[in-house]
């Protein structure tokens, strides 16, 4: 069977999932269960937590939006630096920015490593001509 490139499926879950609210494809890009690494903890997510947790930031955020700074890839690892805006329902709008790193197998996201969001954007380089 021919799975999509973990670029790919990391790339339809920011920009589709997330960017387009479409929580339709979440049993399409993650696996059940999902790990999910935060600095001191593991922990396993099942579809229905994951779709629970997807649809709370959904409904947290009226107004959410990422698009990717930086994003290196193999077959199996994916690396995203990513820029955030969003506006909650209370009003506040946020800034901020963070970097995921994702393992795809078989076409799904099977563990997720996240750092903690901070406030700006990654900025592009100012290269030497």
């Amino acid at each position: 069977m021919s799975y999509p490139t973990a670029e790919a499926v990391v790339r339809r879950y920011l920009d589709v999932l997330y960017n387009e609210r479409r929580l339709d494809l979440v049993t399409e890009l993650i696996s059940d269960p999902t790990w999910r690494h935060h600095a001191g903890e593991v922990k396993s997510l099942t579809m229905d937590e994951t779709i629970a947790r997807l649809q709370a930031t959904l409904d947290l955020c009226p107004v959410l939006r990422f698009e990717t700074s930086m994003l290196a890839a193999n077959d199996e690892f994916v690396t995203v630096c990513w820029n955030g805006d969003s506006t909650q329902t209370n009003g506040k709008s946020y800034v901020y920015c963070g970097i995921e790193v994702f393992r795809v197998r078989e076409g799904r996201i099977v563990e997720i490593w996240n750092s903690r969001e901070t406030g700006g954007h990654w900025l592009a380089p100012k290269l030497d001509s």
